[in-house]
């Protein structure tokens, strides 16, 4: 028997089950790692005070805008090289492993703006910071756009490992870089007296480490490099992975713009209120990793027997997808449901902030249920290269339906009400996320067997 963890998984003919998880596990992993620095930097940035952990929610769309490039050009590249290497296109898959990292500083490159204190200040003024949140806000946001960077080249070259089936190494990589963030932490934030700032030069640091250790892996491994200089054949290149990469891309900025709005709603209330609410935010994205991670896992997959025009394996790796993650699902939403207190103890958070973030994360954990569904409908859309259904539903989720309800549900019920937004608007988007992968299955399996009878 192959070990679970073979590497790269065989996408084409493996077990399915075996195939999905030896690809989902080290993902789920490799998502965990990627957010426990960002819990781990919450932790201790709760010690410096209430101002600070304002300036650092403040800050976390800035993140979320970079993410969403990153994650959006990620996806793209990886699905059009799983795609190729499907239909035993290997140049095709090399030249846009090559493309990706030009593109991704170039969409990153406004945010060097933000290292202007001007800017910086006025900016965030208008995000709704004041007095000392200002001063706070540009000290962690400098050394966040510093570090994008080596952010993008992390993404560019775990683009290259997804496609050629291996989820192992880049686990291994953000284990080195987060790891490393984790124990800098306290160290620059408080032995070496850098405050808030020491929280995202520890990311940098971070950062740099799996920069390294990924581009390491690939020079050991023979596989293709992303190179930062810009080829002619690149542009075309740059057009192939926009076109789903701009879908995922646009999805993920739906989140921060989201944040900000909430932000805006619970502004109001004060800054425990939206201290809160980071808190909760941090602690439900860590709960939906393993989920996370069997949406990503499932794009690869679904990328590659697309490309072999293999469906009855595309339908069985959906299948897997929601199984597997209403098993994870169900007992973290029990923890977050009946120990939410225990959850918040290591902020050592004001009274005030703790009794709201209790409340917002039991609120949020009724609406993991709808996960699992949206989970594996954006990573079959994904796959099967249909990038705006995800974002429909998402869109529909923060926008239509969870900024509306916080501005009711501020009206009605105050800043408890604003927390119950989320599950609602969960509960929406896992309607339509039920709806649009039976859609999905249906177009593509038509598809497919009309290529077949063509052929």
């Amino acid at each position: 028997m192959k070990p679970l963890f073979a590497r790269p998984a065989d996408m084409g003919t493996g077990p399915v089950p075996r195939v999905i998880l030896s690809l989902a596990i080290p993902a789920m992993a490799n998502m965990f790692f990627q957010n426990l620095y960002a819990l781990v930097d919450t932790m201790f940035i709760s010690w410096l005070g209430t101002a600070a952990l304002a300036a650092q929610a403040l800050s976390i769309p800035v993140f979320y805008l970079a993410l969403s490039a990153c994650k959006g050009i990620q996806v793209g590249a990886a699905t059009i090289m799983s795609h190729a290497r499907g239909r035993g296109d290997m140049e095709r898959a090399s030249a846009t492993g090559m493309a990706a990292l030009p593109l991704l500083l170039l969409c990153l490159s406004p945010a060097v703006l933000l290292l202007l204190p001007q800017f910086n200040q006025d900016f965030f003024y208008l995000m709704g910071a004041r007095g000392d949140v200002l001063d706070l806000a540009y000290n962690y946001s400098a050394w966040m756009v510093a570090g994008f960077p080596f952010m993008a080249y992390v993404f560019a070259a775990e683009a290259i490992y997804f496609s050629n089936g291996d989820t192992l190494t880049p686990m291994k990589g953000q284990l080195l870089g987060n790891g490393l963030n984790i124990l800098l932490d306290p160290v620059l934030i408080f032995s070496l007296h850098l405050g808030i700032a020491g929280a995202s030069l520890a990311t940098l640091l971070g950062q740099l480490a799996c920069a390294l250790y990924l581009a390491g892996g690939l020079k050991k491994g023979g596989l293709i490099r992303p190179a930062l200089k810009i080829k002619k054949k690149h542009l075309p290149l740059w057009k192939a992975i926009s076109g789903p990469g701009a879908f995922v891309a646009v999805t993920f900025l739906v989140s921060p713009l989201g944040l900000s709005l909430v932000n805006l709603v619970l502004a109001s209330f004060g800054p425990a209120a939206v201290g809160a609410w980071n808190i909760m935010s941090r602690l439900e994205m860590l709960g939906q990793l393993p989920l996370l991670g069997m949406g990503g896992a499932l794009v690869p997959f679904i990328a590659f027997n697309y490309g072999r025009q293999n469906f009855d394996r595309i339908r069985e790796g959906v299948r897997v997808c929601l199984l597997a993650s209403y098993v994870m699902v169900l007992p973290v939403m029990a923890l977050f449901i009946f120990m939410p207190h225990y959850l918040v103890i290591p902020f050592q958070a004001d009274a005030e902030v703790g009794r709201l973030a209790a409340y917002a994360i039991s609120a949020a954990a009724l609406g993991h249920l709808f996960i699992p569904l949206e989970m594996a409908m954006y990573g079959a859309a994904q796959g099967l290269k249909k990038s705006g259904y995800p974002l429909v539903a998402i869109g529909i989720r923060i926008l239509l339906a969870r900024y509306p309800l916080a501005l009711l549900f501020a009206v009605t019920w105050g800043v408890k009400g604003v927390f119950w937004s989320q599950p609602a608007s969960m509960l929406i988007s896992g309607a339509l996320s039920a709806a649009f992968i039976w859609l999905l299955l249906k177009n593509s399996g038509r598809k497919l067997k009309n290529s077949r009878n063509l052929a």
